[in-house]
């Protein structure tokens, strides 16, 4: 092979590889992108019912499940920048994350964040709603903070957990949660912020609120 055409392979391979690497970093940034919107916009609509109560609680999934979400270190990341600490209320085990269909966070978990959370200013919860929330009964009537749902089906670089949204309505409506965060466009009000991060966050996630 001559010097010519060695030097052209190695080009040739040094410009598809660039390119595959630049086309790798461009699909994981659109994937992630979403996931540090919802974080951000998760953190300011807290921070906004948190009041003077600077603590926020979290149920996240165990270590089974993998690395904390991108949702969740976004989270934590702007919510510690503006002075808040967060703190871990259930480190829940939803299941293998191999099989889906029989996955969740159990009632019994959620109600336990719920008791040790009763002093923060928030819980907010990433491992989706509870399943069979109505078994929990007066465990639901005691006092406790606002509760936020991430309901999706990623959360980054991990599987998020979907909820039924009748049943997440259905919590919401009850007053069990306060904001519940699905999967789908949101139409914004006309005096809605507008800033990039939450235009990402409305072309991919809409919240469930109380119906009037």
């Amino acid at each position: 092979m001559s010097c010519f055409k060695f030097h052209s392979s190695i080009w040739l391979a040094a410009t598809l590889l660039f390119a595959t690497s630049s086309c790798t970093r461009k699909a994981v940034q659109v994937l992630l992108e979403p996931s540090v919107a919802l974080g951000t916009v998760l953190a300011d609509e807290v921070i906004r019912v948190a009041g003077p109560k600077k603590e926020i609680a979290i149920i996240s999934p165990d270590a089974s499940w993998g690395p904390a979400s991108t949702v969740e270190t976004t989270f934590k990341s702007v919510l510690q920048s503006r002075g808040y600490s967060v703190v871990t209320a259930k480190s829940a085990n939803l299941g293998d994350p191999m099989h889906m269909s029989s996955v969740g966070l159990m009632a019994p978990d959620f109600a336990e964040a719920l008791e040790k959370s009763s002093s923060a200013g928030a819980l907010v919860s990433f491992a989706g709603g509870p399943q069979f929330w109505q078994s929990l009964g007066g465990r639901l009537n005691a006092p406790h903070p606002p509760v936020f749902v991430v309901a999706t089906a990623m959360l980054g670089n991990v599987p998020g957990l979907p909820t039924d949204h009748g049943q997440l309505q259905a919590m919401v409506n009850a007053g069990v949660v306060q904001v519940a965060i699905i999967d789908g466009a949101e139409a914004l009000p006309a005096a809605a912020k507008t800033d990039e991060l939450h235009s990402v966050f409305s072309q991919n996630f809409s919240q469930l609120r109380k119906t009037q």
